[in-house]
């Protein structure tokens, strides 16, 4: 059982502002930023802070979605 100094602080999202528990706080693959999930942009199964890091995201080779030649 955790005691009140044992739970996280609660923090700001650096995106929107909500008050959220460190724990709920996510960090995108491609800048490393800090996001709440009101604020994720979703894009290939996966959470980005927001719709530049998701462009900047490379899903694979061409094989791998199936397209040929």
């Amino acid at each position: 059982m955790r005691t009140r100094e044992e739970e996280p602080a609660a923090q700001r999202c650096p995106n929107c502002g909500a008050e959220i528990t460190a724990y709920g706080l996510r960090r995108c693959s491609i800048c490393r930023g800090e996001f709440c999930g009101q604020c994720a942009v979703t894009g290939y199964g996966r959470d980005f802070c927001s719709t530049v890091c998701r462009g900047y995201f490379f899903p694979g080779d061409m094989e791998d979605l199936g397209e040929e030649e």
